[in-house]
């Protein structure tokens, strides 16, 4: 699960598709190795992702309290991220099904010459999902980030997208799944409704999302 920018609402997608999962009886967690401003005093995203998992995750590798990009999180507490150790903890999850998290948007930096979409190509998933706000600039977001994992991990299927609801919607909004289509940039996108990611309409799509990854 990666994203077209920060704070488009990965976690609220991500929630909804494991929450999808275990309702038809899968074992299944939500992870997110990599996660900043885990301050003790709110809601993580990894928490989230527990509550409606089936199986229950072991604590993330990397957790860092200051609200900041992983890899200025990380250097602030003398920490370097590895793929291996992120990899190798996803790996280690018992479950046999897993929606994974990333911090940020795909090519944000987790360390020097390392992004997101390193770490994506690194765990080799079976489908990919890529998550974006339906607003006006979502048509160049999602063209450049299914550009860009068509290069740096050309072995990977094509990328599912999922759009959110804008919190100020505009005169895109709505439009926007079918114009990736029609524009040849990604077809069968997904619209996610503007509900909580474990109300019916949000489960809704999720399935529909959960199916689409099954083609992918």
């Amino acid at each position: 699960m990666v994203g077209t920018g920060t704070g488009v609402g990965k976690t609220h997608v991500s929630v909804a598709l494991v929450a999808a999962l275990a309702a038809r009886g899968n074992k299944v967690c939500g992870l997110k190795p990599i996660e900043s401003g885990v301050d003790g005093t709110s809601t993580t995203d990894a928490e989230h992702l527990a509550l409606v998992s089936s199986v229950q995750p072991e604590p993330a590798p990397y957790r860092f309290a200051e609200p900041l990009s992983p890899h200025l999180a990380a250097r602030r507490c003398g920490r370097a991220i590895s793929l291996e150790v992120a990899g190798a903890w996803v790996d280690r999850q018992p479950a046999p099904l897993a929606i994974v998290e990333s911090a940020g948007a795909l090519l944000s930096p987790l360390g020097p010459g390392l992004t997101n979409a390193d770490l994506v190509r690194a765990l080799s998933p079976d489908a990919v999902v890529l998550v974006g706000l339906d607003r006006l600039g979502i048509l160049h977001e999602v063209a450049c980030c299914t550009l860009a994992l068509r290069a740096l991990a050309p072995g990977l299927p094509p990328a599912v997208i999922v759009l959110n609801p804008p919190a100020a919607p505009d005169a895109s909004t709505g439009t926007n799944a079918g114009e990736l289509a029609a524009l040849g940039i990604a077809s069968g996108a997904v619209v996610m409704p503007r509900a909580a990611p474990t109300a019916p309409a949000s489960l809704a799509a999720a399935q529909v999302a959960l199916a689409r990854l099954a083609m992918s």
